[in-house]
């Protein structure tokens, strides 16, 4: 399966004592909301007692984002996913980590790995569940092949072996209440070893800025007064920007003004931007494209708005509230745990041109309102949503009590 990570950067141990291994295995290919999660812990975690590796199945996403001495600090590794499961414990054997951490895209996305480490007596096995996977449809029985199906077929193996590997975790994190609740209900896993640890960001990095407001938006032509719409999010179909180009072409078909930008890339990117020239909302919708830091943006802002249609807890919608923007997001995942209807944005129907368009002109219409659910929003982001708070759990979790 390749060469084994390398190890070389690492910093010497004090004397007679051993460094606790850390390796993160993600498994994406785009940098996202799951990859800063990623560094966030890493970036938390590193410290003279703990060396760290993460190998990514995928190109390198982590490298340029790592900062200074976090290069040294940290070995970064990729290669394709091993295609056996003797592969992996081959890995786990000639790496001999202390902790495993495995961060999920989706449910299935590494079956079995768990009980690899398992058997090359790894000690520490964690997964951290980013997004909430849909459960697999049901398959009628209309005859006896399809009653065979539903019980011995492939979709009951993966979902069997999907449960069988939670067990062999120490802990299951999940970023939000409806990603663990689901897990549970629709994939069995073991609720003792599930725990909810909430996507969060620095409240005070992310703060409002005036300066910065007053820079982006004379920048896009966007007048003090205007009310701008921010979404930051992929270009790809779980995001449904579609949704949201709609929904401003019909925000303002019935007169209300405003603006929208959309700051991120994509698969989707040619095809949003063919129906935005359709829809006729040039010089309202604003494509930026990926930033490395989207803070400027949402500083800007008036409100947030994300119309996916499916989510675990994205730390977009945090970010947002952060600094102090009311949010529209669709009904999926842990958003409503984050936005409380009517009190710092709006949670409506995933899919429903209507219902967004509804929330952004409530919002543009009624300043009072909206400027009341900004301040709710920053309370809020403060109060739940603080990452020294989730960093401090997460670290305990992963590390726990013993040291190195």
């Amino acid at each position: 399966m390749g060469t084994p990570l390398p190890m070389d950067w690492q910093r010497q141990p004090s004397a007679g004592r051993a460094r606790k291994k850390i390796l993160f295995i993600t498994h994406t290919k785009e940098y996202g909301g799951l990859e800063r999660h990623v560094l966030y812990i890493v970036r938390r975690l590193l410290g003279p007692e703990v060396q760290i590796s993460i190998f990514n199945l995928g190109p390198d996403l982590f490298t340029s984002h790592l900062e200074g001495a976090e290069t040294v600090e940290v070995s970064v590794a990729c290669e394709k996913e091993p295609k056996f499961f003797w592969s992996w414990f081959q890995l786990f054997r000639s790496e001999r980590p202390d902790v495993v951490v495995l961060s999920y895209g989706w449910t299935g996305a590494f079956p079995f790995v768990s009980i690899a480490a398992w058997l090359a007596s790894v000690r520490g096995r964690f997964a951290i569940h980013q997004l909430l996977t849909a459960p697999m449809p049901p398959v009628e029985e209309t005859s006896l092949l399809s009653m065979l199906r539903r019980r011995f077929g492939g979709r009951a193996r993966r979902l069997a072996g999907w449960r069988v590997s939670a067990y062999f975790f120490t802990r299951l994190i999940c970023v939000s209440n409806a990603v663990r609740d689901s897990l549970v209900r629709d994939y069995g896993f073991p609720a003792s070893r599930m725990i909810t640890i909430y996507n969060c960001v620095s409240v005070a990095k992310f703060a409002p800025s005036v300066a910065a407001r007053t820079a982006v938006r004379t920048r896009l032509g966007v007048g003090p007064d205007e009310f701008l719409l921010v979404c930051a999010a992929r270009l790809n179909e779980i995001k449904r920007i579609d949704i949201l180009l709609q929904s401003i072409a019909l925000v303002l078909c019935n007169g209300i003004r405003c603006k929208c930008v959309i700051v991120g890339d994509g698969p989707l990117k040619e095809q949003l931007l063919e129906q935005a020239r359709e829809l006729g909302l040039s010089g309202h919708v604003f494509f930026e494209g990926f930033r490395e830091d989207v803070r400027p943006y949402l500083q800007a802002g008036s409100a947030f708005v994300l119309t996916s249609r499916a989510e675990g807890l994205p730390l977009a919608v945090v970010e947002a509230m952060a600094c102090g923007l009311p949010c529209v997001v669709t009904d999926v995942g842990g958003n409503a745990e984050a936005v409380l209807n009517n009190v710092n944005g709006f949670v409506v129907p995933s899919g429903s041109v209507d219902a967004v368009a509804e929330a952004i002109s409530v919002l543009v219409t009624h300043p009072q309102e909206c400027a009341q659910m900004s301040r709710m929003a920053r309370a809020r982001a403060c109060e739940v949503f603080d990452i020294e708070k989730s960093m401090a759990e997460t670290e305990r979790v992963i590390l726990g009590s013993s040291k190195p």
